[in-house]
């Protein structure tokens, strides 16, 4: 399958061979040879101060060749360092107009390279941040067409569309230092309703093959199947599995309640279970002639995809060198200068992971990182031994976070350029200038948290840096009581509110120092209705976990934070069980990191499972993994490497630098909200797509960074999940060593 099809890419092209375009409104055809175009305007050059381009500004120029004529506006340009964000472009100005009888540009366009199409009105040509679309080159001639409704604007103050003060059209081109590209247009016109010559897509595609888990399942969980309604799939409808030669194991038929899931996925559907079958292999489902994809049945089904993406962080690693011989990832050691001004004296902030595709290491996304892996060992047996490396990386991550760690007990916020992203450039290679951030409330509050922790998980594996721990904690404690609302607002993760980052706290010290005041402060500040799942802004389910797990903690109050436990996940699986996917998202839960959302949400049922032994919450978990990787309204798995259809452009620096797949990293996930969305997501959304499937898988330039970033949070989830049903023990025994399943 192309890359169009499998990356959902907005189906904005199609070839029409040489022949000719009606008539609407003619920018240019080209055939002038000078600078004017045929709305009495004139071409424009432009780079940014570092980059060059031929011809150069100032001049302008035209190729011996155009589409089925002799000539077509051409430009080439190369991308040099010293700007945060190269580009390069022409423009076809003129006079402001009004375009209300248009409703869309098009142009006969060949080229290299990742490209913009923009409109510029009165309203953007203050800051430049112009309604646009990228759009696909090749070496040979294409008709791009796109209307107005799918343009974007990604940055800058929001404008609305306004058509009646057009004043130009201009392709603009982008990416790191060193990159090149040309372009060469011709024949640009905007055309009226009725006169689109290319089909356009659509606004909500449906995949008619039953969606299923394309990892698989064990045999001791669930096996379910979505597939959505049409005419010949209904209620009673048949179904097969079909082991991987084709070989019919197990028949059923389909049955109800058939589920509205418009609201999210624009579908009605079906979702029905089989099995369960016993037997390791591979099969699929068959119903109405369509097949699922390929999926396993092994007990240990969860283990490779736990130890790919534990391994992940392996290959984030800031400050040392990383050569990985399976994924290919390799760089020299990165960010060597990262260090902060104590009192004249530099100190060294090397090491921890880099966050996302940006190279910024924050000390809130470290500590939830920790944090679950930290969990995931108390909880399913707390062996001594590291045989699988979890303790080693999140020491990794530990002892960054003690190098940030000030003198006084305030806890730094960050090393990062802010906002100087670098797409595409290796992390040795980051030429971007690097700062810390001063301590804050949140940042001590979540620094204590996961030391508190640390001192117990390592008490027996390493006395000394459990010690180490202890102290820190310690130390950032009395920083944080005398210092309780020092707030940063950080322009990446906007939380101006410490709160829940301080019952994080102080869950875990009372558990550390066995302090009764503690105890008691914890039971007065920490009430039910404060649990809530994991996020980077509400980490607090860590602290109520301590305290619920505190063998000081009184029955009672232990008691009320498990039924609270019990209470926030029943309401989540309320959620999955009414949703036609088994999702418990809600349709405005579709938002910047959706999926990270839902990983922080199965964790959050794995634990009230391992809390109360109740396996409907278990159950209620594996159907979220089941939708992660694959058994969703796009039938696409969010983690990379796993899955017949999964994310295989990911918006992230080893992909786009070195072109190297990490398996196990998870994906951002759908995005329905235009705020802050990349072109590419900004034409979905704009079409009108159902929330669930606002999802572009495609890196490069022109990628989407608003839905297929992922971040170390997020895939810290998926490796306590993963890691969590991967387990054998956790089967029969929970920490309280409740036996079997209820």
């Amino acid at each position: 399958m192309d890359k169009l099809h499998r990356t959902f890419l907005p189906l904005l092209l199609l070839c029409l061979g040489t022949s000719t375009a009606t008539a609407a409104l003619l920018v240019d055809d080209c055939e002038s040879g000078g600078r004017d175009n045929r709305l009495d305007g004139a071409w424009v050059v432009f780079h940014d101060a570092s980059s060059i381009t031929q011809p150069g500004i100032g001049s302008f120029g035209y190729a011996g060749e155009g589409h089925a004529s002799d000539h077509s506006a051409k430009l080439e340009y190369e991308m040099k360092p010293g700007a945060p964000a190269p580009y390069a472009g022409f423009q076809a100005t003129f006079q402001a107009k009004d375009f209300t009888a248009y409703v869309g540009v098009r142009f006969w366009v060949r080229g290299a390279g990742s490209w913009n199409c923009q409109v510029p009105t009165a309203a953007t040509a203050i800051e430049f941040n112009h309604f646009g679309s990228p759009f696909s080159v090749t070496g040979d001639w294409t008709l791009v067409e796109l209307p107005f409704t799918g343009l974007a604007q990604t940055w800058g103050t929001r404008r609305l569309w306004d058509p009646t003060t057009v004043s130009g059209v201009q392709w603009t081109a982008s990416g790191p230092p060193g990159t090149k590209g040309w372009i060469e247009v011709d024949d640009i016109e905007f055309y009226g309703q009725d006169e689109a010559l290319t089909r356009a897509p659509e606004a909500n595609p449906i995949r008619p093959e039953p969606k299923v888990n394309q990892l698989g399942y064990r045999p001791c969980d669930p096996q379910e199947f979505i597939v959505t309604s049409r005419p010949d799939v209904h209620a009673g409808t048949p179904f097969r599995i079909l082991d991987e030669v084709g070989k019919p194991v197990l028949t059923g038929k389909i049955r109800g309640p058939l589920f509205d899931d418009h609201p999210s996925t624009g579908e009605k559907v079906y979702r029905t279970a089989f099995g369960p079958i016993q037997t390791p292999g591979r099969y699929q489902v068959e119903v109405a002639g369509k097949t699922s994809a390929l999926f396993r049945v092994a007990p240990d089904l969860y283990k490779p995809l736990y130890a790919d993406s534990l391994k992940c962080f392996s290959l984030i690693r800031c400050g040392t060198a990383v050569e990985d011989p399976v994924t290919g990832i390799k760089h020299p050691a990165c960010h060597l200068g990262d260090a902060s001004d104590k009192g004249g004296k530099k100190a060294d902030l090397t090491g921890g992971w880099h966050n996302a595709d940006d190279y910024g290491k924050w000390v809130l996304e470290d500590s939830i990182s920790c944090a679950w892996m930290l969990w995931l060992h108390e909880l399913t047996g707390g062996r001594e031994a590291d045989p699988d490396g979890l303790l080693s990386e999140a020491r990794w991550g530990l002892e960054w976070m003690l190098k940030m760690q000030l003198s006084d007990g305030g806890v730094l916020h960050k090393v990062d350029g802010e906002d100087h992203f670098c797409h595409g450039t290796s992390p040795d290679l980051d030429p971007a200038p690097r700062w810390s951030k001063p301590p804050g409330s949140l940042d001590a509050a979540d620094f204590i948290g996961v030391m508190a922790q640390a001192v117990r998980v390592y008490a027996k594996v390493d006395p000394a840096f459990a010690a180490r721990c202890r102290t820190a904690a310690l130390k950032s404690w009395d920083w944080l009581e005398k210092n309780p609302n020092v707030v940063w607002v950080d322009p990446d993760y906007k939380d101006s509110d410490p709160s829940q980052e301080k019952l994080w706290a102080l869950g875990e010290m009372a558990r550390l120092t066995g302090r009764k005041d503690l105890r008691d402060r914890f039971a007065s500040e920490a009430p039910p209705d404060r649990l809530e799942p994991v996020s980077w802004r509400t980490p607090q389910m860590f602290g109520y976990l301590a305290a619920v797990l505190d063998p000081q903690t009184p029955a009672g109050e232990a008691e009320a934070i498990r039924n609270a436990f019990s209470g926030m996940v029943e309401r989540l699986s309320g959620i999955s069980n009414t949703n036609g996917y088994g999702v418990c998202l809600q349709p405005t839960d579709y938002y910047w990191e959706s999926a990270e959302n839902l990983l922080h949400k199965t964790g959050a049922l794995l634990v009230a499972s391992s809390l109360t032994g109740r396996s409907a919450y278990r159950d209620s978990a594996v159907r979220q993994m089941d939708w992660v990787l694959g058994a969703n309204s796009l039938s696409f798995s969010f983690v990379s490497g796993y899955g017949e259809r999964s994310m295989a452009h990911p918006w992230h620096w080893s992909y786009a630098a070195l072109g190297k797949l990490m398996p196990g990293w998870v994906a951002g996930g759908p995005n329905q909200y235009p705020n802050g969305a990349d072109p590419l997501l900004a034409a979905v959304i704009r079409r009108g797509t159902p929330p669930a499937k606002c999802y572009v898988d495609a890196d490069d330039p022109n990628g989407s960074w608003a839905s297929n970033e992922g971040e170390t949070s997020e895939t810290a989830a998926l490796v306590f999940c993963a890691g969590y049903l991967g387990q054998s023990a956790v089967e029969t025994q929970g920490p309280q060593g409740s036996q079997g399943r209820r």
